[in-house]
């Protein structure tokens, strides 16, 4: 089936049939589940350590502790990689590529990070290496490539030139979970695909509106670079998964929840009238997003009620928005590939998030029902 759809027919039919086949065999696939942990290792941008807090408490894990700490009970309990501004490609991949490098250093990435970690540290605990640490933990690398995408865009390349990015960058992702495999000997992996572009106030600055926006107020040209990366990304973490049958590789549709939470928006709290604008931002207008007065510069202000907003500063979610997102992820309906198998104490976590969060609606299946299938 994996011969049907490869890189060439994501990049010139993405949405096409037989890729759409590629999805429907990987989700047969993932009828089987995975599960439990013993501890959450993450590895992406710094922002995603939120995200890591939140998928840690839904499934019943200790938060990761930052990757510096000392310590066998640090280790054990898992460990937070997360660089700010982190990316997947090296220097030498924007430079041939007409794009000016960030400023952080190839060698400070998080997966760099973990691996000399593994090597150097990792060791000097008690069964650590080879592995039985690891092969209880789970590995989450959250989002990776947006931020190569991201300095892409800053640097004035169009969607249609930033498509052609796409086959390598997931290659270099793909390769990353296999060094994980190979190296560390991890025994599951979740990577998530990226969130909608074109939902964001950040990326929707920095192309002309008109009749790009869809009924949803997204850009369609981001949305659909973003499926094309996502469509991408599934493909290769099948391959991976036919090639390591012993390996859980899961695919986490972060794409597909958000616009879950995007849909029902109002029933979660979010207002209609500030649903595209930045919570903490500048230039008001229907972004309130400033390239050059970003949040935390002079000029930029935050609004007085954070928690009606699903974008904290263009190119993050607000604390809010993040935990309905995690929630929606782990809703077991369709968003995680093969799904997470819960105990019976997780379970119970799952429901206390469920309830913390919608607890002014007394019917917790309903809330779970509205969001999925309305």
């Amino acid at each position: 089936m994996a011969s049907f759809c490869n890189g060439r027919c994501l990049l010139l039919l993405p949405l096409g049939f037989s890729c759409l086949l590629v999805v429907l065999s990987f989700a047969d696939q993932a009828k089987e589940t995975v599960g439990p942990f013993n501890s959450l290792y993450n590895i992406g941008d710094y922002s995603s350590s939120s995200a890591a807090d939140h998928i840690a408490a839904t499934l019943n894990l200790p938060s990761p502790q930052p990757h510096n700490q000392q310590g066998t009970e640090f280790f054990e309990s898992g460990l937070n990689f997360a660089t700010p501004g982190a990316t997947i490609m090296s220097p030498f991949f924007f430079v041939k590529n007409g794009i000016k490098p960030p400023p952080q250093s190839h060698e400070l990435s998080p997966i760099v990070t973990f691996m000399k970690f593994f090597y150097k540290d990792c060791f000097s605990f008690h069964d650590c290496g080879k592995n039985k640490v690891l092969r209880k933990a789970l590995i989450f690398m959250d989002q990776p490539g947006i931020n190569d995408y991201k300095q892409a865009f800053l640097h004035g390349k169009s969607i249609s030139e930033a498509s052609h990015l796409v086959p390598e960058v997931v290659e270099t992702i793909k390769n990353s979970v296999e060094r994980l495999i190979k190296e560390a000997e991890a025994k599951t992996v979740m990577v998530s695909g990226i969130l909608p572009m074109g939902c964001f106030p950040g990326f929707r600055s920095m192309f002309l509106e008109g009749d790009a926006i869809g009924k949803n107020r997204c850009h369609k040209g981001l949305n659909l670079f973003s499926k094309l990366h996502n469509d991408h990304l599934s493909q290769a973490i099948m391959e991976l998964r036919l090639k390591y049958p012993e390996v859980h590789i899961i695919y986490a549709d972060f794409y597909k929840a958000f616009m879950a939470v995007l849909k029902n928006h109002a029933f979660l709290g979010f207002k209609t009238k500030t649903l595209m604008k930045a919570c903490c931002g500048s230039g008001d207008g229907p972004l309130n997003f400033d390239v050059k007065k970003k949040c935390g510069e002079e000029g930029a202000a935050t609004c007085s009620d954070r928690a009606s907003y699903l974008h904290w500063d263009g190119f993050r979610l607000t604390p809010e928005a993040l935990e309905n997102l995690i929630d929606t992820l782990f809703s077991k309906k369709g968003f995680v590939f093969p799904e997470l198998k819960f105990g019976e104490e997780t379970t119970a976590a799952v429901t206390r998030h469920y309830s913390k969060i919608h607890g002014r609606v007394r019917d917790m299946s309903y809330v779970i029902r509205h969001l999925l299938f309305v």
